[in-house]
């Protein structure tokens, strides 16, 4: 016979289980000068869902757009978008962010075709936001992404033409301290025209893209009156 005590904590589990997928998000919608277009339609499609990467310590070249995307490149359109542009990114399935952290966003051009492109060449930070919130002491709602289903930026107007990969990505350090961040991140395929000559920088790889002891990055903020880090990674963002 199922005692009560047995049917309430697996009552708990299920609720806790429900409420951790629904803090989990994925970025599938790509934004074009406000023009929304379909789930998958120019994003790769990873094949862990919503679920959280946690490659921080040891990453590898799934860190670059996540897992199994690169299977999906062929079938992802390309967007062609123009030098001062508006990209954004949409959570899938109206999601929003309920996890604390930053949220950065770079691009990677191609040698030829984005589609045959791993992201194995160099890439450049254009978009990072952190804290927006007044802190003293240090909430979820400080955090400039928190409650955010969308994120954009302005292509930089000098941007180089080509093909390339755009790589959005938030950062949950809830669990930081331990090495237990979660990223969330996907990337879009984009050709950008025009005449641009700018020289983006600085330039990381990907393995590569974050120092595993970095302490933005392993930061406990339980009980933290302010987060004092004004910047994701060694590497500032390009404005071209």
């Amino acid at each position: 016979m199922v005692s009560f005590k047995s049917l309430a904590v697996s009552a708990v589990t299920s609720m806790l289980a429900i409420q951790t997928a629904n803090a989990h998000y994925v970025y599938s919608i790509l934004i074009h000068n406000g023009e929304q277009t379909p789930d998958w339609q120019y994003i790769r499609q990873n094949s862990n869902n919503i679920q959280p990467h946690k490659q921080f310590l040891n990453p590898t070249d799934d860190f670059r757009c996540n897992a199994g995307s690169f299977q999906n490149a062929g079938r992802t359109q390309v967007r062609t978008v123009s030098p001062g542009d508006t990209l954004g990114f949409k959570l899938w399935n109206n999601g929003q962010i309920l996890h604390p952290g930053p949220m950065t966003i770079h691009m990677s051009r191609a040698p030829g075709n984005v589609q045959q492109y791993q992201g194995e060449g160099e890439w450049f930070k254009v978009y990072e936001d952190i804290i927006c919130g007044p802190m003293n002491p240090l909430r979820d709602t400080d955090w400039c992404s928190w409650d955010q289903a969308s994120v954009s930026f302005q292509v930089p107007a000098s941007t180089p033409p080509g093909q390339y990969l755009v790589r959005v990505e938030h950062i949950a350090i809830h669990g930081a301290e331990s090495g237990d961040t979660e990223f969330y991140f996907t990337c879009a395929q984009i050709e950008v025209t025009g005449n641009g000559s700018g020289n983006p920088g600085p330039l990381v790889r990907i393995p590569g893209l974050y120092d595993s002891n970095d302490p933005a990055l392993r930061f406990f903020i339980y009980g933290a009156q302010s987060y004092p880090f004004t910047q994701i990674g060694a590497h500032s963002v390009w404005r071209g």
